[in-house]
């Protein structure tokens, strides 16, 4: 396939060349713009390499010179590439070796036309998590110890609860009410004879409910939470940009341990769910349509919708 035509298929894409070096190679350098969250990245990543596959191109991931919102001053892991953070390189080669080759083709560090935002709905990203995706072993270590000591012999519900700014994004869904949470884990609870439930929030308060709600049957890792603020806009430790994809990443992977799943729509819960890979006894998903794309009303429409009764266009009791 030509250069021209190369670049036709990845909408947006940039060809440079840099050097003489791998003249037989074509290379395609992979970045996301800054804002998405982690699993936002892994999910056009994930598209990204397909279509490096399909292209036969050799992806490498640079975010180092395209910054995510997971990058640190110094290095972690012994890298400033945030991807690799969390996941080892997708191929033999480094950033140095591919800005000195002759061919290198850009994204445009968007996500890619043509690609469903959900993982599980691309036909064949599974094999392509196979081949291309490997989480650093720190991560797996700690993941399979907290199996061991917390889960491994009971059956466990697994629950990720968002809220915070999604109860105000314009466009975006509705986040469930903690009434619609508490609700449908008592009935999960019950109906599967799930014996812990394990949470992933970032807003401590929704883990104190939980909490006073189940008890003891409640586990959850040390994962860093706000009351109320979000996590991304402070600095209150050292790395912590770093740690919050960290912490994300070792929730999401326990929550695909879990027997069964409650959730709204998000990229945690669709990256448990594509970890999974159709093991869970059960999934509930709790859905409440999608906030005004009016960003003065968005504000306000989850409050008022969570205060009023379902008869009255309010959100469903559970």
């Amino acid at each position: 396939m030509s250069q021209d035509g190369l670049l036709a298929g990845t909408t947006g894409a940039r060809l440079k060349s840099f050097g003489s070096e791998n003249p037989d190679k074509v290379f395609y350098v992979i970045w996301r713009r800054k804002g998405p969250g982690l699993f936002s990245i892994l999910s056009s990543t994930l598209c990204q390499l397909d279509l490096a596959e399909r292209l036969n191109l050799v992806p490498v991931v640079d975010m180092e010179h395209f910054e995510s919102h997971y990058n640190e001053t110094d290095a972690i892991n012994g890298t400033l590439n945030s991807w690799e953070y969390y996941f080892q390189p997708v191929s033999e080669y480094s950033l140095d070796e591919v800005y000195r080759s002759k061919t290198v083709i850009f994204c445009d560090g968007e996500y890619p036309p043509n690609y469903s935002y959900s993982m599980t709905g691309v036909p064949g990203l599974e094999a392509v998590l196979r081949k291309y995706i490997r989480f650093n072993a720190g991560d797996l270590e700690y993941v399979d110890r907290f199996v061991q000591e917390e889960i491994a012999g009971s059956p466990v519900l697994g629950v990720h609860f968002r809220g915070q700014e999604f109860r105000v994004a314009a466009g975006h869904w509705f986040p469930p009410t903690p009434r619609q949470m508490i609700a449908r884990a008592r009935s999960l609870m019950d109906e599967g004879g799930y014996e812990k439930l394990f949470i992933v929030t970032e807003e401590q308060s929704y883990l104190d409910l939980f909490t006073r709600v189940f008890g003891s049957r409640v586990i959850s890792t040390g994962a860093y939470r706000t009351h109320g603020v979000n996590a991304y806009r402070i600095y209150p430790r050292a790395h912590h940009k770093y740690l919050l994809g960290r912490d994300v990443l070792r929730d999401a992977l326990i929550l695909s341990r879990c027997n069964a799943l409650l959730c709204s729509d998000s990229n945690v819960s669709e990256a448990a769910r594509f970890v999974n890979a159709g093991r869970y006894d059960r999934v509930c998903v709790i859905d409440n349509g999608p906030n005004s794309n009016n960003k003065l009303l968005a504000r306000y429409l989850w409050f008022i919708k969570k205060s009023l009764p379902s008869s009255l266009g309010g959100f469903p009791a559970r």
